[in-house]
């Protein structure tokens, strides 16, 4: 039902009707529950998608209870290059009660980075910097 083929949707009602009619289902109730199943299998998901985003969920909503800065450091470093996704997402931090401190140039690292103090912004986060020089810095240890 998926594919959204209508030649072959309108085949799969007239065959589901026929047989709902046979099994003395009025034709008009099947042709209902054929429009409910066609509908609901264009935004449906099936089982094994719906476990893996429960599943999915799960742990993430474990990682932000049990261990908040460093979730939110890596979902920080994660959207480095959306600076309106970082501006909520430091948002967020501030109603966990988790400090993003400024970049340091002795403390930071190209990521964010939790520290006993909050979380430190992490260098290529800042505009214009990237993770081009910190490569060139890396490959010269």
């Amino acid at each position: 039902m998926g594919k959204k083929d209508k030649e072959l949707m309108a085949k799969q009602k007239k065959e589901f009707v026929d047989n709902a009619v046979v099994k003395n289902i009025e034709r008009r109730i099947a042709a209902e529950i054929f429009d409910l199943i066609e509908k609901f299998a264009s935004y449906g998901f099936n089982k094994s998608h719906s476990v893996a985003y429960s599943v999915l969920a799960y742990q993430t909503a474990y990682l932000k209870a049990h261990y908040p800065a460093e979730y939110m450091a890596a979902t920080l470093s994660s959207e480095m290059s959306d600076t309106d996704k970082i501006v909520v997402l430091i948002d967020e931090c501030r109603k966990l009660g988790i400090n993003v401190m400024p970049p340091d140039v002795n403390e930071s690292d190209v990521n964010f980075i939790v520290t006993p103090k909050g979380i430190r912004f992490g260098l290529s986060a800042i505009k214009n910097v990237g993770t081009g020089l910190w490569n060139k810095c890396e490959s010269t240890k």
